[in-house]
């Protein structure tokens, strides 16, 4: 029995009980489809993805349509256990296949993957597909560890060899040099890892194996096994931090969906403020707005504004982009004073000002939020472009707005 369902036999009985049925289990299996860990197991047609989920396993369901849950029309999930799957693998069509183009199930598999398997026939040297993925992959996502399973070892044997016993391939520049192993497949072996030198750090982890049916003859059937389950168990920690990171963003995600009509509602405050005809209130309403919106945004998100927290922000913002809108919003608060048409003019631009400073700050407080949260120190760009962002989308609007009246 394989460790997953060891582990699975373990904690069934406590989870769901012998009438546990119906409803609740339906429950159960969707609250644990959305924290089990997502291995996603890519390679090119042929490659052995669905032999390494059959012997990762035991499961004979591990057959195309027979245990795969569809989630795109060309990727299936395979929950392991099915009742409610500590671990899911996520299963695409062979990358370079005629026809194919992956972008679009590559795109949607990094959103739902925490740990990679590359599946690569050792006697292919042709996978320019897949490193093109992969280099896509490590650029959006540094963080997820990698695992190389060169599959199909026998193809490269002299005819009559079985397996080496026992067991003795390393992963490593050791195998290049294994007195044990056919020339032909050391330097396909070496070949292959070579491939990954130009993938950004950390370098992956490569396993050989062989998983086989009897009728081919090779004992034992899953060769290499145990090295897998060891390599993907020291992975295994990774890949639970990536999927911490990812359940973070999502929760931080939605929060800011939620959090947007707040900010939206004290930016048409601010904007009320800005409009009144009297210099000081126009200040004194757009600081009040800021502030109260900020400390309206932290409590969502759980994190409390300090002196440092605050100037680490502005900084992220930029005190330089702020002290120029407060300088415009300031001057032209100033032209109130001239009577009717100054009022009239500086009090329509400076309600706009205010909704936009208010939004953008607001969604740049969003994002810094967001990575305080998680106890991380948000980077100044992706502050400064939300803020940017927010300015635009509250210009328009109030631009909008202005044209409907």
């Amino acid at each position: 029995m394989r460790p997953l369902n060891r582990l699975w036999n373990a904690i069934s009985d406590i989870l769901f009980g012998d009438g546990a049925t119906g409803e609740p289990i339906v429950q159960a299996r969707k609250r644990a489809q959305t924290t089990a860990p997502v291995v996603w197991l890519l390679g090119k047609t042929g490659a052995g993805k669905t032999a390494i989920i059959a012997a990762l396993t035991g499961d004979p369901r591990a057959q195309v349509g027979e245990g795969f849950e569809p989630c795109t029309r060309t990727a299936d999930f395979y929950d392991v256990p099915a009742e409610a799957p500590l671990l899911r693998f996520l299963d695409t069509r062979g990358v370079g296949e005629p026809n194919y183009d992956p972008a679009k199930d590559i795109a949607w598999c990094e959103e739902q993957s925490h740990l990679v398997i590359v599946a690569m026939q050792v006697a292919d040297p042709v996978q320019d597909a897949v490193l093109s993925a992969l280099q896509q992959v490590r650029r959006r996502h540094p963080d997820w560890p990698i695992v190389v399973a060169q599959t199909g070892l026998h193809r490269l044997y002299p005819r009559g060899m079985g397996h080496p016993q026992p067991y003795s391939l390393t992963g490593d520049s050791r195998d290049e040099s294994n007195p044990e192993l056919p020339h032909a497949l050391r330097q396909a072996l070496a070949y292959q890892r070579r491939l990954f030198d130009d993938l950004p750090p950390p370098a992956p982890r490569f396993v050989p194996v062989d998983f086989t049916v009897p009728e081919d003859g090779f004992v034992p059937n899953e060769y290499g096994l145990e090295m897998f389950w060891r390599v993907l168990q020291e992975a295994g920690p990774a890949a639970l931090v990536a999927l911490h990171v990812a359940r973070a963003d999502a929760q931080s995600d939605a929060i800011r969906a939620k959090a947007r009509p707040l900010i939206y509602s004290y930016g048409a405050a601010a904007a009320g403020a800005g409009a009144v005809p009297v210099p000081i209130v126009g200040v004194s309403g757009l600081a009040g707005m800021l502030a109260i919106t900020l400390r309206a945004l932290a409590g969502r998100y759980g994190v409390t504004w300090t002196p440092a927290t605050f100037a680490q922000f502005s900084g992220a913002v930029g005190g330089g982009a702020l002290a120029w809108w407060a300088l415009r919003y300031g001057l032209r608060e100033a032209l109130k004073l001239v009577p009717v048409v100054g009022t009239i003019a500086a009090g329509a631009l400076n309600a706009a000002a205010a909704f936009a400073l208010t939004v953008g700050v607001g969604e740049a407080a969003c994002v810094w939020l967001a990575y305080r949260r998680r106890g991380l120190i948000a980077p100044s760009e992706e502050v400064r472009r939300a803020f940017a962002d927010g300015l635009a989308a509250g210009l328009a609007q109030a631009k909008g707005r202005r044209k409907q009246r």
